[in-house]
């Protein structure tokens, strides 16, 4: 039975698949008969929602291949703006940022700290290194198309990602990249544990709190019961439970947001501090040296003070402006977040 329902839902995917190539170019075809061949090797309960899925992840694979030469023509360019621009004066900004927003990214300002205590010097360097490769990759490309334009634009998909695939292998060194993605996994696995010792005595403290909130609570157990109905009534209990956990996990979590907002609003204030001083000396706008003077100090500890008050009266919420500005910081907090959890 169950055998003949999966056949339906393959069969029902592939009949879909057909409608939606009726208005699909030859690429698109030549994609969705690649997925779909794909498919054929999977499981059989995954099978029908990957053929069903077919047309769509050809469009979007269509549109990410045009996309990532400007792609990576828009990172070489930020590349080059910020190399052009001063050093300390861009990390100054960066901990600016850091202390005015640090408390709506914990996740990724704790694991910047571990990432830093796991080796980050080196886990930047790595990054550099398949940096190195990726253009090396990228400038073996040009070429190719360069010297195999026409011909290029005639192969099929399928033809054309095995013949660039091949290019991408010559070019790189597989020792470097091997060495990079090795440093970096271990540094994020060490990230990782780091951040789950954290937030897990968060989670510990808000069950903590719940039990004993439930201690007191369950003296108005009765009251309750008798607002449901009786069949209900077996509920009670677990559910007064549940809600004194989720109560106290939910302060918890907030005292844990403010206590890394605290954190995020020292941190980025003595960074903005240190380097815009370092900044003004060198360019002659201070006289002194910032050792031999509480300027820095002066600087930071307000700008933190200024930081974390602004952080509470938005309730660790970014402005719409900036919200659109920072959307991938927030997709990384998101991802450290499922990494954590799971």
């Amino acid at each position: 039975m169950a055998n003949d329902k999966r056949k339906a839902a393959s069969a029902n995917g592939k009949a879909a698949a057909k409608d939606t190539k009726v208005e699909m170019s030859a690429e698109e075809k030549e994609v969705v008969a690649v997925i779909e061949a794909t498919a054929a090797k999977l499981p059989e309960k995954v099978q029908p929602y990957v053929t069903l899925a077919a047309p769509y992840l050809a469009k979007a694979w269509l549109y990410f291949m045009i996309a990532l030469p400007y792609i990576v023509e828009a990172i070489q360019k930020a590349q080059e703006l910020f190399a052009k621009l001063p050093e300390k004066l861009m990390w100054a900004a960066i901990g600016f940022l850091v202390c005015f927003f640090g408390g709506v990214f914990p996740a990724t300002i704790a694991a910047a700290e571990a990432w830093n205590s796991c080796g980050g010097v080196e886990a930047w360097t790595q990054a550099g290194v398949l940096w190195e490769e990726c253009m090396k990759i990228s400038d073996a490309q040009k070429k190719d198309d360069g010297a195999n334009g026409k011909a290029v634009t005639k192969e099929l998909p399928q033809k054309l990602v095995q013949r660039k695939l091949l290019i991408a292998m010559a070019a790189v060194e597989p020792e470097r990249i091997n060495s990079a993605l090795t440093c970096l996994y271990t540094g994020w696995i060490g990230v990782i544990g780091v951040l789950k010792l954290e937030f897990a005595k968060t989670v510990t403290l808000g069950d903590v709190i719940g039990s004993t909130l439930y201690t007191r609570v369950q003296h108005y157990e009765p009251v309750i019961a008798g607002m449901v109905p009786q069949e209900y009534q077996k509920w009670v209990p677990t559910g007064t439970r549940w809600a004194c956990k989720a109560v106290a996990i939910s302060v918890a979590w907030f005292l844990q947001r403010i206590i890394s907002a605290f954190h995020a609003a020292i941190r980025g204030g003595m960074m903005f501090s240190a380097y815009l001083v370092d900044y003004l000396h060198e360019h002659g706008y201070l006289k002194q040296e910032s050792k031999d003077t509480y300027v820095d100090e002066a600087i930071g500890w307000s700008v933190a003070a200024l930081g974390f008050l602004t952080q509470l009266c938005c309730g660790f919420h970014l402005p719409f402006l900036l919200w659109l500005v920072l959307w991938p910081l927030q997709l990384v907090e998101a991802f450290i977040v499922w990494s954590v959890s799971f």
